[in-house]
């Protein structure tokens, strides 16, 4: 009874709120509600998603830039650094206005020694330190000092220096986040210790360079010294790393001599490319190109002389084509600390190289030698072991009497004796 009164009042409370509410009045529920209420599971993706393409994905769309301001990227700074690396717009400056000290506050070079904040404030500087020489009226050339105009033109350029060193964050806007903040000194430190990185790096490298094995070959080249502690030569390295560390072990490989000298390459920090025809050494740290061509035997340029020491200028320094600025060339740019300290990534990566060498070569003759030692054990096991005399002709029958007797035995065991039937 209590079952039928309440639903007696639910229907009274619903034809009142109808009689209240018209259905034109009443809100409308949402399509989405009433979807989600249908059986059918195609009707429901048809109507709540329309333009949904079957298949598509988020990682289909577009990576997103790196935004402007970002003083921890190391790949940011390398894409400013990079602006500066033409020498027809870039001419060298003074270490406290170089071109990496513009970098790690956010300028881009746009022009001929020009500097813009592209992408953030747009400011613009431009930087000359030509000095105009202004003679007083009546002064004659003879009475000039030499040498007091060789110190005015240095204390000027110091005052011009020093005027450009504060435009590195003075020349931002006062709203510019790169006048707040910079790069970290570290930012272009070399990370050539991890194996996860220079492993890659270094294979990419030297097979890069084996593609230009035909440039290669004939030219010399100046490399670290190995009497250094710690480092083994390229042949031995080239013997002694692990098979995968340089490209797959299948893989076709050139001569001996083009692998050794594209090996000693790679660890300086240089990449083989091509540019309209012409292939060179490349480095993807300070982007300093070397022409090939320049040091092949017999090559003569248009302005040299007689006096020219042909020999020496046939060598590429393969440290000392970099940049000055380059971690691969310069200790204090690449700031490693501990007892890499005062290395360059060159010297650094070469010792690396040869820790992962020698490793190798000492895990390799470890498990030689534990194979060979369970080889003698394995042999001195069996020596330990008596052997059994071969047994005698009458042991040997005594042996067959046995297995008949046991063998009778058992047949007898199957055998069934029928008792014969009495006949009445």
């Amino acid at each position: 009874m209590p079952e039928a009164i309440e639903t007696t009042k639910r229907k009274f409370y619903k034809a009142l709120d109808s009689l209240q509410n018209p259905r034109a009045a009443r809100p409308v529920e949402p399509a989405a509600k009433r979807v989600r209420r249908s059986i059918s599971t195609s009707s429901t993706v048809s109507y709540s998603t329309p333009n949904l393409v079957v298949g598509s994905r988020k990682d289909d769309s577009p990576a997103r830039p790196p935004p402007n301001f970002s003083p921890w990227s190391s790949e940011t700074f390398l894409a400013r650094l990079k602006t500066f690396s033409s020498v027809s717009l870039w001419h060298p400056k003074p270490e406290a206005i170089s071109e990496v000290e513009w970098a790690k506050r956010g300028w881009v070079c746009v022009g001929v020694n020009t500097i813009a904040c592209k992408g953030g404030c747009q400011k613009r500087v431009v930087i000359s330190l030509e000095a105009t020489k202004q003679r007083e009226d009546g002064a004659d050339s003879e009475e000039d000092d030499e040498q007091d105009d060789t110190d005015h033109e240095s204390a000027f350029e110091d005052a011009l220096v020093g005027r450009y060193r504060a435009l590195v964050v003075d020349g931002h806007a006062d709203s510019c986040l790169w006048r707040k903040a910079g790069c970290k000194d570290d930012v272009y430190h070399l990370p050539v210790v991890r194996a996860t990185i220079w492993q890659p790096e270094l294979r990419k490298r030297y097979r890069s360079v084996h593609q230009i094995c035909e440039s290669v070959r004939d030219i010399k080249l100046k490399a670290l010294p190995y009497e250094t502690p710690g480092l083994l030569s390229t042949e031995r390295v080239l013997a002694d790393l692990p098979a995968g560390v340089l490209g797959p072990p299948g893989e076709e490989q050139p001569t001996p001599e083009d692998s050794l000298k594209a090996l000693e390459i790679a660890l300086h920090g240089w990449r083989g490319s091509e540019d309209t025809g012409n292939e060179l050494l490349h480095c993807d740290a300070c982007f300093q190109r070397v022409g090939l061509w320049m040091y092949q035997p017999g090559y003569k340029p248009a302005h040299s002389s007689i006096d020219d020491d042909a020999g020496d200028s046939a060598i590429i320094d393969l440290v000392e084509m970099h940049r000055e600025h380059c971690p691969w060339r310069n200790a204090q740019t690449q700031k490693s600390a501990g007892s890499l300290s005062g290395l360059n990534a060159s010297q650094i990566l070469q010792r690396v190289v040869s820790t992962c060498a020698r490793d190798h070569t000492r895990r390799s003759e470890e498990q030689q030698r534990a194979g060979a030692q369970r080889e003698d054990d394995e042999l001195d096991d069996d020596a330990s072991i008596p052997a059994s005399p071969a047994p005698s002709r009458e042991e040997v029958e005594k042996l067959d009497k046995e297995r008949d007797s046991r063998l009778k035995k058992l047949k007898s065991l199957f055998s069934i004796k029928r008792k014969g039937s009495k006949l009445p």
